[in-house]
């Protein structure tokens, strides 16, 4: 630089200053220097009075003499370095795009021109659209080098400017083998933005699924390309917890990750200047990276019963993954990710109730944090979904562990909590008249004060009223050729069926229903001997069996045979059950299961003390559905 200061001030009266001599004296010094490196150092030293007029007609002159590759990436590396006026752009745009258009030029050099041309365009939309259709008019058969660099212009652009006939552009040069690699990867890349701006949760999947192929695709034409492995990694990662949901063992799979990182880092070792174009995929790459990382780490923590450091989880972890657009990538909306990894996260959560907890716990002690309002949201948002999982149809994963976790929570142990949950999983196609009919006769039970005031009475009584209902609508479908044992109920002629033989068949029902302790014809009930007794917890009542054969209603068998009933309960709980064995010949129907089952009320005679006795009647001298007329 030394010789050009001494050649400007032996042709410009001793000064120094390119900006205080004119153009001609300034332009008349640097033709001396020679061509190639000393002249490229000569235009970059120019550059500091770019500001001047004088200074960028001598600048643009030497863009326009420079045929030497090395010396036009230097000139162009010295213009991404500072900031460009806007009346020296678009010349020098002009002849930039006149280099690396002339394929008789070194592929090197047109690439840089192509690089320089680009980056003059960023602040001008017109350059921008005139670069484009610069770029279109390129042939594919070209020269292999300088279509790799198009792609990535392409690619870089693309990033800023959709354009379906670019896309088009980058499909074409993903075709020539010595080009595929990096236009695979520009493809990919740009699949994981459309990814970033989908609407919905299945369009982000399939953008992913569709970068992740093209990232394959770029791996397999290259030489194990250190970025697209690590986008391919990335990618991955995401695509997973939609298989898997936010499984533990991806912490298993951060070493591979890192290796990758450790690889595309010393391959993008600052190449280009932070506010060029081509530098946005190198920091895009710590966004996904950050993503699959804190992905890993969630699963990992959801993985645990207990969380050691509840702030960083929830903070840095669980905010990230459940914001991931604003937390992670920055960006106002990313409607399809959030939402996606919003599931995934609330799915993991929702299966330890203790996860509710540590947010409840947060939040009491950080009202104030920055952060506050967004982990409120993931709690009421965790919070229903706990809530629809528990009245889901059909149950999942997460209803069931929910549900174990409730029943220990009761005292029962963990065995016996996942076989009551595996039992009612089975009820999850239950006839839904019957499950009506319950609710029915649990509902006027709301104010009976045994039921009201006894957790464990009110247990008894929803046990029986099920365990009832199940044994009715049973013995009203299954026929003899299934269950011989129904044979009584068809019976019309000869030897009638009795109390006896009812009685017999509702304790079988009741040895593999699940029901509580019970004690057939008990002794010591009220000075006599009960049918079948039932115990729970300290609680207990009665079930009367009777047969009738002129049976009008429910409230008839209350008036014949609820006094007996309540003569067993005169120091237990104030409600009984009355089964019913019913003769009345209705020419072989049997009516319907609501008419047969009914809450009815006795008050016996000199006690003000009323009883609720639940009736239940099953219908004998029966006949097969073909025979009825």
């Amino acid at each position: 630089m030394e010789y050009l200061i001494e050649l400007l001030r032996a042709d410009a009266d001793g000064s120094s200053d390119p900006g205080s001599v004119s153009a001609e004296r300034l332009l008349s010094a640097v033709q001396k220097l020679a061509p190639g490196s000393d002249r490229a150092d000569g235009f970059c030293w120019l550059t500091r009075w770019i500001s001047e007029t004088s200074v960028q007609s001598v600048l643009l002159e030497m863009l326009a003499w420079t045929d030497d590759a090395p010396a036009l990436a230097e000139m162009v590396d010295c213009l991404e370095r500072i900031e460009i006026p806007a009346g020296f752009a678009k010349p020098a745009w002009t002849s930039l795009c006149s280099h690396f258009e002339d394929e008789s030029n070194h592929s090197w050099g047109r690439s840089h021109a192509l690089r320089g041309a680009m980056l003059l365009s960023q602040e001008n939309a017109v350059l921008v659209r005139r670069l484009q259709a610069s770029i279109l008019d390129v042939s594919t058969e070209d020269d292999p080098q300088f279509l790799r660099h198009v792609a990535k212009v392409v690619g870089a652009i693309l990033r800023r400017y959709p354009d379906t006939d670019f896309m088009l552009l980058l499909e074409q040069l993903a075709t020539l083998d010595t080009v595929a690699d990096e236009a695979c990867m520009e493809i990919g890349l740009a699949k994981l933005r459309e990814g970033l701006a989908a609407p919905t949760e299945e369009a982000l999947w399939s953008a992913l699924a569709s970068a992740k192929k093209w990232f394959e695709r770029s791996l397999e034409n290259s030489e194990r390309r250190p970025d697209a492995k690590l986008y391919l990694l990335c990618t991955t990662f995401l695509l997973s917890v939609r298989e898997d949901g936010l499984r533990a063992d991806l912490k298993d799979r951060l070493p591979e990750l890192e290796i990758a990182a450790i690889e595309y880092t010393a391959f993008s070792q600052a190449r280009h200047a932070s506010h060029s174009w081509l530098a946005v995929s190198s920091r895009e790459r710590f966004h996904w990276l950050s993503m699959a990382t804190k992905l890993a780490a969630l699963a990992h923590s959801l993985g645990k019963e207990i969380w050691l450091n509840v702030a960083i989880v929830i903070e840095d972890e669980l905010l990230s993954i459940f914001y991931p657009g604003s937390e992670v990538f920055g960006l106002p909306s990313t409607p399809g990710l959030d939402a996606s990894m919003q599931d995934a996260t609330i799915r993991g959560m929702r299966e330890r109730r203790y996860y509710l907890q540590a947010l409840e716990e947060w939040l009491q002690v950080n009202i104030d944090h920055g952060k506050a309002g967004a982990v409120a949201e993931l709690r009421e948002t965790l919070k229903r979904s706990m809530e629809d999982s528990l009245n889901r149809r059909p149950f999942d994963a997460t209803t069931t562990s929910r549900l174990v976790e409730v029943l220990e929570d009761a005292g029962f142990s963990e065995a016996a909590a996942k076989m009551g949950v595996s039992e009612l999983r089975m009820h999850g196609d239950a006839n839904v008249m019957v499950a009506q009919l319950w609710q029915q006769v649990i509902e006027q039970f709301a104010t009976q004060p045994d039921y009201s005031r006894f957790p464990d009475a009110r247990m008894l009584v929803e046990s029986l009223v099920g365990l009832l209902l199940k044994f009715l609508a049973a013995r009203s479908n299954v026929g003899v050729s299934t269950d011989p044992v129904a044979s009584y109920l068809f019976r019309r002629s000869g030897k009638l069926p009795v109390e006896h033989d009812l009685q017999l068949d509702f304790l079988k029902f009741l040895q593999t229903g699940g029901a509580p302790t019970f004690q057939a014809e008990a002794r010591d009930r009220g000075g006599g001997r009960a049918d079948i007794d039932v115990q729970f917890r300290g609680v207990s009542s009665i079930i009367e069996v009777k047969k009738d054969d002129n049976v009008p209603d429910n409230a008839t068998l209350a008036k014949r045979y609820a006094g007996q009933a309540t003569g067993y309960l005169t120091t237990g709980v104030r409600f009984g059950f009355l089964l019913v064995l019913d003769l009345t010949d209705r020419n072989g129907h049997q009516q319907h299961i609501s008419e047969r089952i009914t809450i009815e009320r006795k008050t016996p005679v000199g006690s003000d003390t009323e009883y609720l006795i639940v009736v239940a009647r099953v219908q004998a001298l029966r006949k097969t559905p073909h025979d009825l007329k």
